[in-house]
């Protein structure tokens, strides 16, 4: 059988402490991603940045690098560069453009999304209008979006777009190719295909911008999507501008590195290939984060 996970990363991981149940604590994802020679995991909090407890948690973890992020929801102050630079300088390495405060989330979710009920728990009884990263009535980037992505830009390091909407995704990439920007990822865009069109995905790509395709959409208690969809994306856009990671740490999931394994099984029988898996898996994570050999 092959190994899969011998080298691999992934961008995109939920880990405890958490504000909600999680499969385990960023310790124990990084002792069992170290088991199965992974070469490094991103872990995520939607409402806090993770970085501190990625510094800690490398320090079980031999051959495994564990970094963390920033998600810029309401609680850490949404678009504020200050928050940014201040997760970067203690060791992140993504920074999420807001997920589940976002305005094309929250306004998902009123629609009958699957994310409503994530949104619900998230919010605590305290409902938002939600962030949105364009000016009224215009297809332009906030000011602030932008210095965000100047930030990213200057130190080097990956701008995810979140859960915000196609329009703003546009929006960021066209500033990343006029910048020469070249580590904006676009994350699960597999989770909202009824608005990430065909021609949406080929721009995006076209662009420069990098498609994270997550394991999560096809769980059971979210979007339940067939994996043969995801391979016609790879197809589409071909493998130089994909990444694959889990977007697992849910109680009712596998473990995140198994979760990535099973994942790139299933991807080889539906026609992509091990070679384009391994691009996917390690060689484009790897330059996003720094890690080229």
């Amino acid at each position: 059988m092959k190994d899969y996970l011998d080298g691999a990363i992934d961008l995109h991981i939920h880990i405890g402490p958490d504000d909600s149940p999680r499969y385990y604590d960023s310790i124990d994802l990084a002792r069992d991603a170290s088991n199965r020679k992974m070469k490094a995991v991103v872990i995520k909090d939607h409402l806090s940045s993770s970085a501190s407890k990625a510094v800690l948690s490398t320090k079980v973890s031999p051959g495994t690098l564990v970094f963390g992020a920033i998600a810029l929801n309401e609680t850490v102050g949404g678009l504020n560069p200050r928050s940014v630079v201040s997760a970067i300088r203690t060791g992140a390495k993504v920074v999420w453009m807001p997920t589940v405060d976002a305005a094309f989330c929250v306004e998902k979710g009123r629609q009958g999304h699957w994310i409503k009920e994530y949104i619900h728990k998230k919010s605590f009884g305290y409902s938002t209008p939600g962030i949105s990263l364009l000016t009224a009535d215009s297809p332009d980037l906030k000011s602030e979006a932008a210095e965000i992505m100047n930030i990213c830009n200057r130190e080097n390091v990956i701008l995810s777009t979140g859960h915000v909407g196609p329009r703003e995704c546009l929006a960021l990439a066209r500033m990343a190719r006029q910048t020469g920007f070249d580590k904006l990822v676009i994350c699960h865009p597999n989770a909202w295909l009824e608005d990430f069109t065909v021609p949406i995905l080929k721009e995006l790509a076209d662009l420069g911008a990098f498609l994270e395709l997550t394991f999560g959409a096809c769980s059971p208690l979210h979007d339940r999507l067939d994996p043969h969809r995801i391979a016609e994306i790879i197809r589409l856009v071909t493998p130089s501008r994909c990444v694959l990671s889990t977007d697992y740490g849910q109680v009712e999931c596998a473990p995140p590195p198994e979760g990535l394994r099973i994942y790139c099984a299933i991807l080889s029988k539906c026609g992509i290939s091990d070679e384009e898996i391994t691009m996917m898996t390690k060689t484009n994570p790897a330059r996003l984060l720094g890690l080229e050999a």
